[in-house]
């Protein structure tokens, strides 16, 4: 394709033309030829060269948390018989300009490798290519691209502050989910029953008292571990938040749900506009977990009591985080508790006002535990208070 400047000489050749033609100079016109003859020279040279390459093109890591660091990394060689051109790589990166990769000319079989970072300061998918190959002239009158690698997409994930997550409420199913957990293989700690040893029971679990009393070998049984169930509730909808505590209300819930994760339990993601992830059980499942609050944006229309509804409040652990939430909403919201419970379980609400609070950050109202996290405090400390204290602020408590 012929750029601005070839374009500019081009137009200026015409111009040329036509003077030379109404003055009757006929250097006009000779000069005319000459700007035109380099343009239709820069455009044939460019579609000539066609330098055969091999392109390898890979993002690391291909998931990225917020703020750490995302490389693409680029492997060129040149795979003709002759010196392929000067080359330019061409990679758009979101909707802007991209990275450009200047190579000087390489001969045949020569290797070059380039990297460049991308730009994780937001959460969010950002696309990634289609890589392009561009040769031009030396004027720059004439350019050429073909695409020499596919689009790729990096995933920034919403920060997660390191947390400790709330204890289970006394409702914990026994086993649910056990192949989410994130330790395989794991046992309770209290004693069940004991029985006879069988071909490839581990020998760590033999009761030696016992086997040495009945003169055979027994096993110690324990009971079965229990394992937690979390839901996260986001409020997406646009009234209820600004874009800024928005963003703080993602690394929150993203918190919450890696904190349970890590110790075992099964997770859920329930957004104020109906989305759900459903529970969580495996490994990859939990990485689209967070890869959905990684793309999740506020909404128009979204009712986070009609989505509360569908929760276990009773025995399941059900944070749900939003912003500008008055009190009496929260009142008014499904799955509340009694206020005996001194520790997060069952309903609890982690609010971030646009103003601070200006009272407790703990409160519980009408039997739902609020943690409000101003724009003074930071979400982990409110939450770290939370789970190790009881609240002091009771308000409209039963």
């Amino acid at each position: 394709m012929i750029t601005r400047a070839g374009g500019l000489l081009l137009g200026g050749s015409v111009a040329l033309a036509i003077a030379g033609r109404v003055l009757g100079l006929v250097e006009l016109t000779v000069l005319a030829g000459a700007g035109a003859l380099l343009v239709a020279l820069a455009a044939a040279r460019v579609r000539l060269l066609h330098p055969p390459l091999s392109v390898r093109r890979s993002v690391r890591p291909v998931r990225a948390q917020v703020g750490t660091p995302a490389r693409v990394e680029v492997e060129v060689v040149s795979t003709g018989r002759r010196t392929a051109p000067v080359l330019t790589l061409a990679d758009p990166i979101g909707d802007g300009a991209g990275a450009r990769l200047h190579l000087a000319a390489m001969g045949a079989g020569t290797t070059v490798r380039a990297a460049y970072r991308l730009p994780t300061r937001h959460r969010g998918a950002i696309p990634v290519g289609p890589l392009q190959a561009e040769v031009t002239d030396p004027f720059g009158l004439a350019r050429r691209s073909r695409p020499v690698a596919e689009r790729v997409t990096l995933v920034v994930l919403p920060h997660v502050d390191p947390i400790a997550p709330a204890p289970q409420p006394a409702g914990s199913e026994p086993l649910s989910g056990q192949e989410g957990w994130a330790g395989l293989g794991r046992t309770g700690d209290e004693f069940h029953s004991l029985r006879p040893y069988v071909v490839g029971d581990d020998i760590r679990r033999v009761h030696w008292p016992m086997s040495a009393r009945s003169d055979d070998l027994v096993v110690r049984l324990d009971d079965d571990p229990r394992q937690g169930r979390l839901t996260v509730v986001l409020d997406v909808q646009e009234r209820a938040s600004r874009p800024e505590p928005f963003e703080r209300m993602v690394s929150a819930a993203a918190s919450i749900a890696s904190a349970h994760w890590v110790r075992g339990d099964i997770v859920r993601l329930l957004q104020s506009d109906g989305r759900d992830t459903g529970w969580v059980t495996g490994q990859a499942a939990f990485e689209s977990l967070l890869e959905v609050l990684a793309v999740t944006e506020r909404v128009p229309a979204a009712l986070l009591s009609r989505v509360l509804a569908r929760t276990d409040a009773g025995t399941d652990t059900v944070v749900a985080v939003t912003g500008d939430l008055t009190d009496v909403d929260i009142a008014s919201l499904p799955g509340r508790r009694s206020a005996r419970a001194g520790r997060l379980a069952g309903l609890s609400v982690v609010r971030f006002p646009a103003v601070g609070p200006g009272r407790a950050h703990q409160r519980v109202i009408e039997g739902v535990r609020v943690l409000d996290v101003g724009p003074d405090r930071a979400f982990a400390d409110v939450w770290g208070d939370a789970v190790s204290s009881r609240p002091r602020t009771p308000v409209g408590s039963p």
